[in-house]
């Protein structure tokens, strides 16, 4: 890889207009993305099966990144010869979440967790083949742990769980909302891969420090059923001796086990990373998707337009901090990354408004939006991380279409 990566960049400016020519339509955000796609898809030949890995959103979100701009890719894929398929993965956990609102209204959350619940929430966003042109495979299968396990030689990991049905594809286009992140600091092309591409078991290993381990100490047989073993979905629990054992390999962190054992902390519950960790840990993930699948079969394109200041994995990702800043595409996911994080330093901040109904000021120009706001964040890990994996570079230039 050479030491500078291109960057394509659509700036966010849009004339409005009543009348519609080719000078003012150019600026529409649908065609600039059409543009970008004619300048990166250069690696589809005909009959290319071409994974478009997606992101739907959670239930009630609505800063996700709307079907519009995927149905784009999806024509572009077309035009090219390809046979384009909308990739995801499941959420971590199991169970959708319920929460009372008043007395006669409650909403569910965490749909994301296995391919039925996946599926409606995909259809209500619009990720419909009939709407945007491809179907919806859910790569990790229907619950979430159909994996390849990839070795390599990481920062935290020496092997990952990669989503199994994605080297059923010839292709992957990446396609990324940017936005913030409580941990990663940012979400972009990167966490796509290490959190996207992955199946339950790394999801939870980015996340927590361990699986769950049998408190030998704790567990007393004689006090249950035995209901860890019957709870658990993947078999991992077994008796050895004279308490359970959990499969390290086979956990993938459901919880199941720790809600139905009748014995108090008999099941040690694995505490969260701590940023820096779960920074190099998703990244090490990425790392296996990029090794395993190929670096010259993947393409990326990062839309920072509506940027919260949380993901698209969240009911309540917040306001805008900034505003729209325009439409990348590159062959690197570093360099793209890099790139939209330098263009939220280089905007304005945008005014946030308070419980209290009071506006905050604008943060400045050259300040970091995301770290400033949720100061225990810091989006430069992502980088250093990505760098010492040799995933790619953040010396890119630039180039405006």
């Amino acid at each position: 890889m050479s030491n500078e990566s291109i960057v394509y960049w659509a700036s966010p400016i849009e004339v409005a207009s009543l009348r519609n020519t080719s000078k003012n339509m150019v600026t529409n955000n649908l065609v600039k993305t059409r543009l970008i796609l004619d300048k990166i898809l250069d690696n589809i030949s005909l009959g290319d099966k071409v994974a478009i890995k997606v992101h739907v959103g959670e239930a009630h979100n609505t800063h996700y990144l709307r079907h519009d701009y995927v149905r784009e890719v999806i024509e572009a894929v077309k035009s090219k010869g390809g046979i384009p398929s909308l990739i995801e993965t499941h959420g971590l956990g199991n169970n959708v979440e319920n929460i009372g609102i008043c007395e006669d209204y409650s909403i569910c959350i965490g749909h994301r967790k296995n391919a039925t619940e996946h599926r409606e929430i995909a259809m209500l966003h619009g990720y419909l083949e009939s709407i945007i042109g491809a179907p919806l495979k859910f790569i990790d299968g229907e619950n979430g742990i159909e994996r390849r396990v990839v070795k390599i030689d990481g920062l935290k990991f020496e092997e990952v769980s990669v989503a199994e049905g994605l080297y059923s594809y010839d292709k992957l286009v990446v396609i990324s909302h940017f936005k913030g992140h409580p941990q990663a600091g940012f979400g972009g092309a990167l966490k796509q891969l290490g959190i996207g591409c992955v199946t339950k078991h790394n999801k939870h290993l980015a996340h927590f420090e361990s699986g769950l381990v049998v408190n030998t100490k704790r567990c007393d047989l004689s006090k249950c059923n035995q209901e860890c073993i019957s709870s658990c979905p993947v078999q991992a629990i077994k008796i050895d001796g004279d308490s359970a054992l959990i499969d390290a390999s086979l956990c993938y962190g459901c919880f199941q086990c720790t809600q139905k054992c009748p014995v108090k902390r008999a099941i040690k519950s694995p505490r969260m990373n701590n940023i820096g960790d779960f920074v190099e840990r998703f990244i090490d993930n990425a790392f296996a998707v990029i090794k395993s699948f190929g670096p010259e079969m993947v393409r990326y394109i990062n839309f920072a337009l509506d940027i919260p200041l949380m993901c698209d994995c969240v009911p309540n990702p917040g306001m805008n901090v900034v505003p729209d800043l325009g439409i990348f595409g590159s062959s690197d996911p570093v360099a793209i990354d890099k790139a939209c994080i330098d263009a939220e330093i280089n905007a304005p901040g945008l005014p946030i408004l308070k419980e209290n109904g009071q506006w905050t000021e604008p943060l400045a120009r050259g300040v970091e939006k995301f770290k400033a706001t949720m100061s225990l964040t810091n989006p430069n890990l992502q980088f250093d991380a990505a760098l010492k994996n040799k995933i790619g570079s953040t010396d890119y230039k630039l180039i405006q279409i």
